[in-house]
């Protein structure tokens, strides 16, 4: 985790051999195939193109970027889609552009290969994780977002266990290295952590509720758990988020807990 805020200080990482990552607000990665490149989402803000490109041809040279992948279609990953299409004809691949089987689309290169893999019901039903498996690299999109509840739809027991199902299914794919859609990466241990802080909120707020607590004395109650204070954004909204929006889900019906 990184000790200043990526809005305030954005840097380009080199996560591996031949792959680039632009960690901001906004995320974004690029990567070596061998006579060309991949692009993961492509930012919100038509300002910082040029400033892209520039960092893609420092990194990887002339290499022109044949194929833009992005994790799912929200304005703040697919914003500069145009920009390579108009700069490289890249090819633009996601889940409303691209047929993407159940088991994956592999994409394959002189120098490597990635697997485009749908992993919905987390936080839309168009989301697809990026896999390197000669690097162990994973991209998820908001699939984790440092402490939200990151899913669109209503929050309710079915679809904590599709969360559920959609956490045990990425940390499955055995990465070494996470790249979230926004914000520092990440490892397989952040995201079992918000598993349990999941768990463990819907138990809070329910039995606070139990207990006869009013809805803004839970926020005040809730505490974000110590061991968590240094996530990205966490303490300064991201738990708040969490604990109002259980609250809402639990005043609506939902109980019990997905075992």
């Amino acid at each position: 985790m990184m000790t200043t805020d990526p809005a305030d200080n954005p840097q380009v990482a080199q996560v591996a051999e031949g792959l680039w990552v632009r960690v901001e607000v906004d995320t974004i990665g690029w990567i070596d195939m061998g006579e060309w490149a991949v692009v993961i989402d492509t930012h919100e803000s038509r300002s910082i193109k040029d400033d892209l490109f520039a960092a893609i041809a420092e990194t990887i040279g002339d290499k022109p970027v044949r194929t833009v992948i992005n994790t799912h279609t929200h304005y703040d990953h697919v914003r500069l889609n145009r920009a390579f299409q108009k700069k490289y004809d890249s090819e633009i691949v996601n889940q409303k552009t691209t047929t993407i089987p159940p088991d994956g689309l592999w994409i394959d290169g002189s120098k490597r290969r990635l697997l485009v893999q749908p992993m919905v019901g987390c936080h839309t039903d168009k989301d697809c994780v990026i896999w390197l498996p000669d690097c162990k690299v994973l991209f998820i999109g908001d699939i984790f977002g440092w402490g939200l509840i990151n899913l669109m739809g209503r929050l309710t027991e079915r679809s904590a266990r599709d969360i559920l199902a959609a956490h045990d299914k990425t940390m499955a794919i055995g990465a070494e290295t996470i790249v979230p859609g926004h914000g520092p990466m990440c490892t397989n241990a952040e995201l079992a952590r918000w598993v349990e802080y999941f768990k463990w909120l819907h138990g809070e707020v329910l039995a606070a509720m139990d207990a006869g607590k009013k809805d803004k004395d839970i926020m005040r109650d809730v505490a974000p758990p110590a061991d968590m204070h240094d996530w990205w954004r966490f303490v300064q909204w991201k738990h708040e988020h969490s604990v109002d929006r259980m609250i809402k889900a639990i005043r609506k019906g939902w109980r019990e807990f997905p075992s």
